[in-house]
């Protein structure tokens, strides 16, 4: 163990996704984009369509509406700007931009979605009961619920005059 390399970010940068860079301008770009967002600045629009389009050919359209949605919620205080970063590097709602949603779960704390898939909404209840034991004819699933694994939804609903919002295995009770 004394004998281990100290690798800088950049080098790890390297060992971690050298090999999805072409050239060692590409990479380099690619680190600006990483170190950007460790460093809370926002990646400007041409940044973020490179960097989700990194192994993907997304639509320009759906990817400029995603990184507007993304940028509106940055500057309004709902979001850092690593989010922005992830949701290019991660591939969350590409095609999607209307699946991008947000719900206050404490003061000034804000729950934004990252799962592009529609679940049905009886599947959703199902999900629900089973997890959390809310009755399953008293649950009203509010918009629409999505998934993306096991740990991974985002379902906002009603029960017993309250509201709640079920993401990413927790469940957190909303500000209205």
């Amino acid at each position: 163990m004394e004998n281990q390399i100290k690798l800088n970010d950049f080098e790890r940068f390297i060992k971690d996704r050298g090999f999805e860079f072409a050239t060692d301008e590409a990479l380099k770009a690619g680190y600006d984009r990483l170190y950007k967002a460790k460093h809370e600045i926002p990646l400007s629009q041409e940044e973020f369509i490179t960097e989700a389009n990194t192994h993907n050919n997304y639509a320009p359209e759906s990817l400029k509406e995603v990184y507007d949605k993304l940028l509106s919620l940055y500057n309004a205080k709902k979001i850092k700007a690593n989010e922005i970063f992830n949701f290019a590097r991660f591939k969350w709602c590409l095609d999607a931009p209307d699946a991008i949603i947000e719900y206050e779960t404490a003061p000034s704390v804000w729950n934004v979605n990252n799962c592009a898939m529609e679940v049905a909404h009886d599947e959703a209840v199902v999900r629900i009961n089973a997890e959390w034991g809310f009755e399953a004819s008293r649950i009203k699933i509010i918009g629409k619920p999505y998934y993306d694994a096991s740990d991974y939804q985002y379902i906002r609903f009603d029960c017993a005059l309250m509201g709640w919002l079920y993401t990413d295995g927790q469940l957190y009770q909303v500000i209205e």
